[in-house]
């Protein structure tokens, strides 16, 4: 099963247990704010590519 991490900073220990067939998003801040921020920003568009991809002929 493939692994999509979202990290932060230098990735923690996670960075370390990921295989090559996993995807790491790092957000590379030391603000855990910022981090955050983009991480809800990332998710958020990942949610639009699913839904625009199981259902590309629906009007918003």
């Amino acid at each position: 099963m493939t692994i999509v991490a979202l990290t932060g900073y230098d990735g923690g220990e996670l960075a370390g247990l990921l295989g090559q067939q996993d995807v790491e998003i790092r957000i590379p801040s030391h603000r855990s704010a910022r981090i955050q921020e983009m991480h809800m920003l990332t998710v958020n568009c990942l949610c639009d590519l699913i839904d625009n991809t199981l259902f590309p002929h629906q009007d918003d």
